[in-house]
């Protein structure tokens, strides 16, 4: 027993160290996710949307110091609790989204490991068997160096990094972006298909709901079986379509696009292909077009002047109108746009369509900041 238990302590440990950093470093982009559990759709708690940025810088830094607690073996049955606590709740959560098919991505680890919503439940019953053998197995927990002076220390240097790492994304950038639009991606790469590279692309199936008008019974078929065989569809048959009950089931994993919502609608006009193919473009970025202050505008205003002098092609693209701007703007789906960059107003400049350069709007980077990203 003692050994399964050091064994169980690294895993679990190392495993909310991982999992809590990817979520540290962007507590914007968890907070987004906690507001998808929020939404009248799923748990229909909304007093809580303005509390999901607080509760995921909390959560995040907690997973980091419960992963650092248990290595350490200092605090121990309040770390058994808390991971005992935390696990079966992030269970209830994978198992609903994966059941009722809810939220797609549990954004366990952030954007840097995406998980179905089945692969995040077993995940999470992986992490619940050890952590039963950790909270039975307790007093087999002794601390990893003898000097607890050292032990605090430790622990106290993690939570001041994970604050200083959070802070870090929240009022400027991430120190590390996992998301397809970091600094070196290329957009129109990230948005090329599975038939496109040539590789294997995710297959789905097809399942109808059907029921007898005669007998009242209810059956699911494959879309295979429902083609081949007749008595479903042919003339006269009892059988009728629940078509609001119609689903699509993925059969096996493919390759997938990073990018597939990168859509510019320019005055009704898909403008994605010609601002990709720009040798230098700018985009300022907006997912909330009425949060952008009339400074903000008159700053951007005047970026885009002095941009434009140097050839550099301009425009907006944003969630919303925008008033007294002097630049073209294009409308983009919001969640791309919070995809793209974690601040509103953000900028981002592209070299044939390759990422080189995102800015922060604390501050508003100058002309000759954005043009350093340019080679």
């Amino acid at each position: 027993m003692k050994y399964i238990v050091q064994i169980s302590r690294f895993i679990v440990g190392i495993i909310f160290i991982i999992s809590g950093f990817v979520k540290a470093v962007d507590p914007i982009g968890f907070g987004y996710k906690l507001e998808e559990y929020f939404a009248p759709d799923v748990f229909n708690i909304g007093f809580l949307h303005d509390l999901a940025l607080p509760q995921a810088t909390f959560f995040s830094i907690f997973e980091i110091v419960l992963g650092v607690f248990l290595i350490l073996g200092i605090f121990r049955k309040f770390t058994a609790w808390s991971l005992l606590l935390l696990i079966v709740f992030f269970t209830f959560l994978t198992f609903y989204s994966a059941y009722f098919n809810k939220v797609t991505d549990c954004g366990c680890f952030g954007d840097a490991m995406k998980l179905t919503p089945w692969q995040s439940f077993w995940k999470d019953i992986f992490l619940l068997v050890l952590i039963l053998i950790l909270f039975i197995g307790q007093k087999y927990i002794k601390p990893l160096i003898d000097n607890q002076k050292v032990n605090y220390g430790i622990a106290g240097l993690t939570l001041l990094i994970c604050a200083w790492i959070s802070f870090t994304g929240i009022k400027y950038l991430p120190i590390i972006d996992f998301r397809a639009y970091a600094v070196g991606k290329n957009i129109s790469e990230g948005m090329k298909s599975a038939e496109e590279l040539g590789v294997e692309p995710p297959k789905y199936q097809v399942i109808y709901t059907l029921k007898n008008k005669k007998s009242g019974e209810v059956v699911k078929v494959t879309d295979t079986e429902y083609t081949n065989d007749e008595k479903w569809y042919a003339e006269g048959t009892p059988w009728e379509f629940q078509s609001d009950l119609t689903e699509s089931k993925k059969i096996s994993n493919g390759y997938e696009p990073p990018i597939h919502d990168f859509i510019l609608d320019c005055d009704g006009e898909d403008k994605t292909e010609m601002y990709l193919n720009e040798p230098k473009v700018v985009f300022f970025i907006t997912p909330f077009s009425e949060k952008v202050t009339a400074e903000e505008i008159s700053k951007l205003n005047q970026l885009f002047d002095e941009l434009s002098k140097k050839n550099i092609k301009v425009a907006a693209l944003t969630n919303g109108d925008l008033e007294n701007v002097k630049f073209p703007y294009c409308y983009v789906d919001q969640i791309t746009l919070k995809t793209i960059i974690r601040n509103n107003p953000g900028i981002i400049a592209l070299e044939k369509s390759t990422v080189v350069g995102k800015f922060h709007d604390n501050s508003i980077p100058t002309a000759d900041e954005i043009l350093e990203s340019f080679q």
